[in-house]
């Protein structure tokens, strides 16, 4: 995977779980229910990481590359 294709990819997944945040936080959903859940220990950490490898791609390309070599 070209390290376009992967930013493209991390970041469709980023903006859908983004979305599902959003729709979490101004839904009328309560608190207790399964999607709580899913945010707290899926969605979240998901955005957390995602958000951390769009922000380091290059070090990250880097590394792979060298480590290809």
């Amino acid at each position: 995977m070209s390290n376009k294709q992967l930013r493209q990819t991390v970041r469709l997944l980023h903006l859908v779980a983004s979305f599902i945040l959003g729709a979490f936080i101004y839904g009328p959903w309560g608190a207790g229910s399964i999607l709580e859940g899913l945010i707290q220990f899926l969605i979240f950490p998901g955005l957390a990481v995602s958000g951390l490898i769009l922000w380091q791609q290059p070090r990250l390309a880097r590394l792979r590359r060298d480590r290809n070599s």
